[in-house]
């Protein structure tokens, strides 16, 4: 059992290694190749794992081939178009001036009910409101409503709009986040002195965050939440 146990750990060890080596990306939406060579992962994998007959390097070496082959059709794809086209594909419009091609559908094998449930995980209940749909090469679907139906932006209403950028965490859980300071160009210090000037420490803060107008929001252990100015937005580095 112990042994089954070091396999397990040892070859999970690997797996997350090689994924961490492919990229962030493999979190997301599977490219059809990147589809396929997890499938092989997995099957590569279940017979040392399972097996204590069967050498671990007889699951690590065929995985640390697949990363191989993953990084050169990679590399392929960001340097050649017609590469990237042979191996993700390429997007499909399904809906153009809000009218479906259904020869586009058929040479995706999409049905109807497919589509509409695509167009229901973009937040869309009424396909009559769509201008245009397109499956994307993952095979997921991003949908856009007709101009007229959008909501207005500040640019539609001419109205001028600062910066706005992500935030960053200053404390999470009570522990004072120093990458995120640096990165902010502020230090442990002068969170201490900000926090205490409105009656707040760290090791109470549950989450503490500031964003780019210089505005801090703190929740406290007790889910009290407090906010203010703690930097002009002129100040704001990041």
């Amino acid at each position: 059992m112990l042994t089954h146990f070091i396999r397990a750990v040892i070859l999970y060890a690997a797996l997350v290694a090689f994924t961490r080596a492919m990229g962030k990306r493999q979190l997301g939406q599977f490219q059809p190749y990147e589809f396929v060579m997890t499938m092989l992962i997995a099957n590569l994998v279940a017979s040392p794992m399972s097996d204590v007959s069967t050498p671990l390097l007889h699951g690590i070496l065929p995985v640390a081939a697949m990363f191989v082959i993953h990084s050169l059709i990679t590399l392929l794809s960001m340097r050649s178009d017609r590469m990237r086209l042979f191996f993700s594909g390429k997007p499909s419009v399904i809906i153009s001036r809000g009218v479906w091609r259904q020869d586009e559908m058929r040479r995706l094998c999409l049905t109807l009910a497919d589509a509409l449930e695509g167009l229901h995980a973009a937040g869309i209940l009424d396909p009559a409101e769509v201008e245009t749909a397109i499956v994307e090469a993952n095979g997921s679907i991003s949908a856009f409503t007709r101009a007229e139906l959008r909501p207005a932006s500040p640019a539609d209403l001419n109205i001028k709009t600062d910066y706005q950028g992500p935030p960053v965490v200053l404390v999470m859980d009570g522990r004072v986040q120093t990458g995120s300071l640096a990165a902010a160009g502020l230090d442990e210090a002068w969170l201490r002195r900000t926090l205490a000037a409105h009656r707040l420490s760290v090791k109470d803060a549950f989450i503490c965050s500031l964003d780019t107008q210089g505005v801090m929001t703190v929740q406290d252990m007790r889910c009290a939440v407090s906010r203010f100015q703690a930097l002009e937005p002129a100040e704001v580095t990041w």
